[in-house]
């Protein structure tokens, strides 16, 4: 393939993105999915020695700048919340529990895929999630890897956020019986629009804020507008995959791998996993339980600060950004308070509760066997009765919250207002500026998020059960995963920090494998 047939994305850096054209091209590990956890492992992997890593993406090698670095905010925010017009966006399920899974629950089908998406928070799980995973994963995340630091504190250190737990750092915050601290977030801002990026593998090989390619990444091939079809199994172990180009359909190609590793999202992960099960395990159910999406509601409001003779001096004076508070284990959840000055004289308030939904077996991702791959996914998604008393707990901090709001701005304090959490008339996406506008009052107006539209679904293929702790299917010899899918609990923190220690760990998990690195701490490497 010459530079001029390569994506535009691509053929501008040059990077090595064709494997050859024979019958069955072959690699030291073939990766399914570009995203933040795929790119990661591939990016660790280069990092120790391993020289030929493939990674397969379903959507184009091109537009690989994070929306808030390429876009205003209001058109950035737009784009996240309402992806209607995102030309990258797929569904690739059907889902059996509408309306959740539906409407804005999808993939971003991109190289690059949700890390150009996410907004930077950088939570580690806590220590009553942790409690459920494999006990050498959580000391590799919490208290040591290999003799050094351990990995949340590695990875967050790399990020440029503070690595210190939530509890260690100083109050910025003081509302409704909460002290808060500002949000640990990778993200960097440039220019004078309020454009900004988080962090994405990307942008170890090229510039986030102009696209221009920096040092190419070494030992990593990219295959991009090619979907994964299916899991190659021979004498009972992974061997790499079946593909074909997304747009075409054409013939179906094969390509073979010493290891092969899932990053393609949650669902489609699982539905390659079931796939794969079934072929090793011809009496299996077709379905993995344990999906899980976080439970998010809360509540906007706008007001008019110089209009509130009462308000204290702290909170009216408190420097706009994001802010976090850990509620009581009881409640599973963190509280986010964002504060925004729009134009002077004029305050916003975006409150919001992220918890957990827990593991269950009444939520799971199935398939529907049929003599071809890719075999049809249904989603299934319910809210078990401790999910269910999560919720009501999450409404009566929001309350609280809202009555010192109140009580500071001199309003009326009115207990909130909230839809049934299952049919709600406001979704996440009323914060966009056209639905905030069509407002006749100030609020505050309650909203949900509906189930699967957080992108932090997971829990389908948790270490520990379905992997073992080396990341690795225990039914499958040679077949990997990474992302969400693997969490045994999701916890209440968003799942990028995570995402990106577990890719640092299963990375040097096959590097040492494949004999070509001690499996060691990354400190160790030029990670």
């Amino acid at each position: 393939m010459s530079t001029a047939d390569l994506p535009p994305g691509l053929a501008e850096w040059q990077w090595p993105v064709a494997v050859p054209d024979t019958d069955a091209p072959h690699c030291r590990v073939a990766i399914a999915g570009g995203g933040l956890a795929g790119l990661e492992v591939a990016r660790q992997l280069s990092a120790l020695g391993v020289d030929d890593v493939l990674v397969i993406e379903a959507g184009p090698a091109e537009d690989l700048l994070h929306i808030n670095s390429a876009h205003r905010p209001d058109q950035a925010l737009r784009t996240f919340l309402d992806p209607a017009d995102d030309p990258h966006f797929r569904r690739c399920w059907t889902s059996q529990s509408a309306p959740h899974y539906l409407a804005n629950a999808g993939l971003r089908r991109r190289l690059g895929g949700r890390s150009l998406y996410w907004y930077g928070a950088s939570l580690p799980v806590e220590d009553w999630a942790l409690a459920d995973w494999p006990d050498s994963i959580a000391r590799d995340l919490r208290g040591s890897w290999h003799g050094g630091r351990p990995l949340y504190e590695q990875v967050a250190a790399d990020l440029g956020v503070d690595p210190s737990r939530l509890d260690s750092q100083q109050p910025a915050l003081d509302l409704g019986g909460f002290r808060l601290v500002r949000t640990p977030q990778a993200e960097t801002r440039f220019g004078d629009e309020g454009r900004w990026h988080a962090y994405s593998p990307l942008d170890h090989w090229r510039d986030p804020v102009t696209g221009a390619a920096l040092d190419g990444p070494r030992g990593i091939r990219f295959l991009c507008g090619t979907e994964v079809l299916s899991v190659d199994i021979e004498d009972g172990r992974a061997c790499g995959l079946h593909i074909r180009e997304s747009a075409s359909g054409a013939t179906t190609r094969r390509i073979s791998a010493d290891a092969v590793v899932l990053a393609a999202g949650t669902i489609e992960s699982s539905r390659l996993a079931i796939q794969a099960l079934c072929a090793i395990d011809p009496g299996r159910p077709p379905r993995l339980t344990g999906l899980t999406d976080h439970i998010v509601q809360g509540f906007f409001l706008r007001v008019r600060d110089t209009d509130a003779e009462g308000a204290s001096q702290g909170l009216r004076g408190v420097v706009p950004g994001s802010y976090v508070a850990a509620c009581e284990d009881a409640v599973r959840s963190n509280l986010f308070i964002t504060i925004e000055r729009p134009e002077p004289g004029a305050l916003l308030f975006d409150v919001r509760l992220t918890g957990e939904q827990a593991p269950g077996p009444g939520s799971h991702v199935a398939c529907e066997p049929t003599g071809e791959y890719p075999w049809h996914t249904t989603v299934t998604a319910e809210l078990a009765p401790a999910d269910r008393d999560i919720v009501g707990r999450q409404r009566q901090v929001l309350n609280n919250v809202w009555r010192q709001l109140a009580a500071e701005f001199g309003l009326a304090a009115t207990p909130l207002a909230f839809d049934d959490f299952d049919h709600p008339v406001r979704t996440n996406a009323f914060v966009l500026p056209e639905s905030i506008g069509t407002q006749a009052s100030e609020g505050p107006f309650t909203w949900s998020s509906l189930l699967g539209t957080e992108d932090h679904e997971g829990c389908t293929l948790p270490l520990g059960d379905v992997l073992d702790d080396r990341h690795a299917f225990a039914a499958v010899p040679g077949l990997h995963a990474c992302g969400p899918a693997t969490f045994p609990r999701m916890g209440a923190a968003n799942p990028s920090l995570t995402t990106l220690a577990l890719a640092r760990r299963l990375a040097h998990c096959l590097a040492a494998a494949h004999g070509t690195q001690p499996y060691r701490a990354t400190s160790e490497v030029n990670a």
